[in-house]
């Protein structure tokens, strides 16, 4: 709740923020606010709740919640789909979005190069196609009410919509909950292929959904001429525009020299980058020490303005 946490489900669920009904916390100077109760309507002032959401602990400690909860699935179909470029990645979003909104539980943006990371490094896994492309988007469908369309049912319709209109090169449809999780193990070992890789700097970031595929294609190869000998890896959650940014140290760099000397040059790039976009240096873990700078640089005057008068009329000592 401190950090507003949001993941993989954020495309149907929202962040924490959207799930949290009431808090529980102590503030700076001892006191305990008490706000649990699950109201549907409260307008007395300032909503404290969504202050202490987010804050990382900075306004005060979170020690109890209500939380909504949502039911539990019923069945569930993991989509492996192989397209062109994350343009044609958004292209199927919209289309899935339109025909499936209320069954679409994830959709994550995934490039060969992470997924051939992933095949080196990590046991037990494998192409879930014969043939590679470029780009890889991984789906979920769900089912949590037994008047709805069975996943399986549904994702075979729709894959066969979006190749009839030339969105997809391949596909598979996962046959059994074992193969589904094969799935989302190709996406969730990402981050530790990329580590046993080499090193690298790791950006997670936000821009306006419609506008991510454009900041992929014309951004990565931008940080990559700009930083001769750097590869850029670009992967995560398509469908509510957060990407995980890696950039990778040149194959001959030596550490922790890169890091000393690149790591600052490259963020700033990174971010300004984001910025043009309106997009966000921070998308789901928070500020915490390593962006504070980052922020004072880049934030809006007005926001940062506000953030420190109310972090002073919380914690004045």
């Amino acid at each position: 709740i401190s950090t507003n946490a949001g993941g993989t489900q954020v495309l149907r669920h929202g962040t924490m923020r959207g799930l949290v009904a009431g808090i529980q916390a102590v503030l700076p100077d001892g006191s305990i606010l008490d706000s649990l109760a699950p109201l549907k309507k409260d307008n007395r002032g300032y909503d404290l709740r969504h202050l202490l959401i987010g804050a990382e602990g900075t306004l005060g400690i979170v020690t109890a919640a209500t939380l909504q909860t949502v039911p539990a699935l019923l069945d569930r179909c993991v989509l492996w789909v192989g397209v062109d470029s994350p343009a044609m990645a958004y292209a199927l979003f919209l289309e899935l979005e339109r025909r499936a909104s209320g069954a679409l539980e994830g959709f994550e943006l995934i490039p060969d190069r992470a997924l051939q990371s992933v095949l080196r490094h990590i046991p037990a896994t494998r192409a879930p196609l014969e043939a590679s492309s470029p780009w890889y988007v991984l789906v979920e469908l769900v089912q949590d009410r037994p008047d709805q369309i069975a996943p399986a049912t549904l994702g075979e319709a729709l894959l066969v919509a979006a190749m009839e209109k030339g969105l997809v090169r391949d596909a598979a449809l996962s046959a059994s909950e074992a193969q589904a999780e094969d799935f989302w193990k190709l996406r969730d070992s990402i981050a530790e292929a990329e580590r046993a890789e080499g090193p690298a700097l790791q950006h997670d970031i936000s821009v306006p959904v419609a506008d991510m595929a454009r900041f992929i294609t014309t951004e990565s190869p931008a940080i990559e001429a700009h930083f001769p000998g750097t590869r850029v890896v670009a992967f995560g959650h398509l469908g509510d525009g957060n990407i995980h940014l890696h950039v990778k140290a040149p194959a001959d760099s030596r550490l922790p020299d890169w890091y000393e000397n690149d790591e600052k040059a490259i963020s700033d790039f990174v971010y300004d980058r984001v910025l043009a976009y309106n997009g966000s240096i921070s998308a789901e873990h928070g500020i915490g020490l390593a962006k504070l700078e980052t922020l004072a640089r880049t934030a809006d005057p007005a926001r940062l303005l506000a953030m420190r008068a109310i972090k002073t009329a919380f914690d004045p000592l």
